[in-house]
């Protein structure tokens, strides 16, 4: 009888948590809520393909004991995911070989952006650019089979994103699409050519060190070198 009634305050006091927190969370901007986790997913993204981490989340997830606790309370608190500021990102199977094959071709399109054959658009795309290696046949069909293989997986990757957020009504292919040009932009090297975003996303980079040093070559939706 006591351990029954002990379990009812329990619940009545999650109950009410549940109120309070839902309405604190009210308060905050739902956009930087619905963007913020796929902004962390896109560095970790990177930071894969780049080399610089060996794993991804959801590469080989191991499954987690679940005490009989907290079973308990994902019984009867199920709108507990509406309390939380942000919300974990999903890697999908389609999405981690996507970016498996990213990080296999990572070396090759970094070397043609280094010669100045490639350049990342404000899209999220790669762009082949008029350089001394393309100019031999050969070596243009290999870029270009770089540049069509690179983007069919980068657009893979926004529509698979953008499908596993589909219930976030600020998120969408060219929100995804701009958050992954920021961050690569922000990952830039002297020497490479980068297209500079427009909008808000044009205002923040401006103000940053990379828009003082560009100075009147900072032009919304230009293709700069970055020095």
């Amino acid at each position: 009888m006591r351990k029954t009634v002990g379990m009812g305050v329990i619940a009545a006091c999650i109950v009410s948590l549940g109120c309070v927190i839902n309405k604190e969370h009210q308060t905050i901007p739902p956009l930087a809520q619905d963007l913020r986790h796929i902004a962390k997913q896109a560095r970790q993204v990177l930071d894969y393909v780049e080399g610089k981490t060996d794993t991804l989340p959801g590469m080989a997830e191991a499954p987690q004991p679940v005490s009989r606790l907290n079973h308990f309370l994902n019984t009867i608190a199920p709108v507990q995911c509406a309390w939380a500021e942000t919300r974990d990102a999903v890697f999908s199977p389609p999405m981690i070989e996507a970016v498996v094959r990213m990080r296999e071709r990572n070396e090759t399109v970094s070397a043609l952006k280094r010669a100045g054959c490639l350049g990342e658009s404000s899209r999220g795309l790669v762009e082949l650019r008029e350089c001394d290696t393309t100019r031999d046949a050969e070596e243009m069909n290999a870029s270009q089979k770089t540049v069509a293989e690179e983007n069919k997986d980068r657009t893979l990757l926004y529509n698979e994103i953008a499908r596993l957020n589909k219930d976030l009504p600020e998120v969408n292919v060219a929100k995804i699409q701009s958050i992954y040009a920021m961050e690569r932009l922000r990952r830039s090297h002297p020497g490479e050519a980068f297209q500079l975003p427009s909008g808000t996303d044009f205002d923040t980079i401006k103000a940053t060190s990379l828009g003082r040093k560009l100075g009147g070559e900072c032009i919304s939706g230009a293709w700069v070198t970055i020095p």
